[in-house]
């Protein structure tokens, strides 16, 4: 049997040489196929090797959610280079904080130039400039073979710039081909802002599998009824959502009278799923055909870690408050570990450890980072690189793992360790509870309290006094919010993830009876 191509941009021309006339993608301005998309790129090539030097090791990007981008990634693979993605949404100052620390000299837009960047050369509708302040000499240590670096904030709220190579990626869709069956048949959904990585598993996916690619725009992944149009018509059959994006779509396509038999599958990831939503779907019977896999994943291991899917009984399991994420993917291992790196036994919380392909090479000029979390470990007299997640999960007797949450999501209230992820799991699971998010705010001159903030459109559905007296039942004194607070939805920051920083600004809803104080 003959290997497959060895980097992404090989893997694509090879498909498109294949299946020329195939819509490869669908955007507001039409379709583009196989043969057109790899034509574009390949000018894209052509004119990124006739202005870069052997110093340029990535080419930051600068798009929206059109067809420049795909357009523009595939160039940049093809010349040789990796591709930094910083999202034109983003806040300038973030944006300008991504484009210093990955030190890229060369910049591919759609867009317009800000005042440091200097035209080099159109290509079509796309620009490549140089940027005129750039640090290039921190990074002479990226690899070839470097396909994206993408930027996750952790839990210092400093951005780390994570670099993943064409070897991850193609790691990651072979090891899943088996268990999804994925062919040109299938068209994909590509929501997430390319900044995001959720975004590589959905234009990767789909055009790595010679499927098509629709690019949704922004003003439609937040509008249920627009998005329901495009799933219909263009006969979607895999779709992705962050489950803070999916819990309210739950609530609102389910008010559709309309059906999705071409779905084959919702695949969630990137955070904690509510349970009740993932029930709430399977029973409307919505997309009859379609299977719902919960994944969870580390942008440090490439996207998706684990393959979990939910039915009836996987949602009613045997750790019910927790989520569950099944087992890992073929080409990736999971161990669960204490504090001191040891492995836990079934039924112990653990911080999850990752090994395997799909592994990162590390953080973008933090050398001592990449140190901390990708550990050595020696088996056998052979070195194993192993990523320390800083996510907690337990494992059941049968090997499936359910995830608990962060471990420097944790905080102390009056002496306590409290976990969000559990209390919010207890909360979700109450009859009426649609979802929640909590928080640890101040109290006058008074200890700090943990508030729970629920989002309802429905003034009866909730009455916090049953809610304190349910939640007697299944936490104690410790975990039980101080306060409820009602709100009309949980906020999602760009990438369709909660935000949970932004909870304490919201504007609060009344109850239908008095909001309930009591003690911790």
């Amino acid at each position: 049997m003959q290997a497959p191509p060895s980097t992404m941009y090989i893997r694509f021309t090879d498909i498109a040489l294949r299946q020329p006339d195939r819509e490869a993608l669908i955007d507001d301005d039409g379709s583009v196929t196989y043969s057109e998309l790899c034509a574009a790129a390949n000018e894209v090539v052509a004119a990124l090797s006739a202005v870069s030097t052997g110093d340029d090791r990535l080419v930051a990007a600068r798009f929206g959610r059109g067809r420049s981008a795909p357009i523009g990634f595939l160039g940049i693979l093809g010349s040789g280079h990796g591709y930094v993605p910083v999202d034109p949404d983003y806040p300038p100052q973030r944006q300008a904080l991504l484009l210093d620390d990955c030190g890229a000299r060369l910049l591919l837009t759609d867009g317009q130039l800000l005042s440091d960047e200097k035209l080099l050369a159109k290509v079509g509708d796309l620009t490549i400039a140089t940027r005129q302040q750039f640090r290039a000499e921190k990074f002479d240590a990226v690899p070839a073979g470097t396909a994206y670096v993408i930027y996750t904030s952790g839990s210092t709220g400093t951005p780390k710039g994570c670099v993943i190579g064409n070897d991850q990626v193609l790691a990651l869709l072979d090891a899943c081909a088996e268990l999804f069956q994925f062919s040109p048949a299938d068209t994909w959904t590509v929501f997430h802002s390319f900044s995001f990585d959720f975004s590589v598993w959905e234009l990767w996916g789909a055009l790595l599998n010679g499927s098509t690619a629709v690019l949704i725009p922004k003003q439609v992944a937040v509008d249920p009824g627009a998005l329901m149009e495009v799933l219909t018509v263009r006969r979607v059959t895999v779709c992705s959502q962050t489950p803070s994006m999916f819990g309210f779509l739950v609530r609102q396509l389910g008010q559709c009278n309309r059906s999705l038999p071409h779905l084959r599958y919702v695949v969630l990831g990137g955070e904690a799923l509510n349970i009740q939503d993932a029930l709430t779907w399977l029973e409307c019977r919505m997309a009859p055909n379609a299977r719902l896999i919960n994944m969870y994943g580390i942008t440090e291991t490439t996207v998706h870690v684990t393959y979990a899917e939910l039915n009836s009984a996987t949602c009613h399991s045997a750790y019910p408050a927790y989520t569950p994420i099944g087992r890992p993917l073929p080409h990736l291992e999971v161990s669960l570990r204490d504090a001191r790196g040891q492995l836990v036994a079934d039924g112990v919380p653990g911080e999850i450890w990752v090994s395997g392909s799909g592994l990162a090479t590390g953080y973008l000029g933090r050398d001592d980072l990449t140190r901390e979390r990708f550990v050595v470990e020696y088996v056998d007299g052979s070195a194993r690189r192993q990523y320390r997640s800083g996510d907690w999960a337990i494992r059941d007797s049968s090997g499936e793992l359910y995830y608990i949450g962060r471990i420097d999501g944790q905080v102390k209230i009056r002496g306590h360790r409290v976990e969000f992820g559990e209390v919010e799991a207890a909360i979700a699971a109450l009859e009426g509870v649609e979802s929640v998010a909590c928080a640890v705010q101040a109290h006058g001159a008074g200890p700090r309290i943990l508030v729970a903030y629920l989002a309802t459109d429905s003034e009866t559905a909730l009455d916090p006094g049953r809610i304190r007296s349910q939640l007697t039942q299944h936490l104690p004194a410790h975990m039980r919010p101080h306060q409820f607070k009602r709100i009309a939805g949980l906020p999602v920051n760009a990438n369709g993830k909660l935000d949970r920083a932004a909870l304490g600004s919201l504007p609060t809803l009344e109850w239908s009876t008095a909001a309930v104080e009591g003690r911790s």
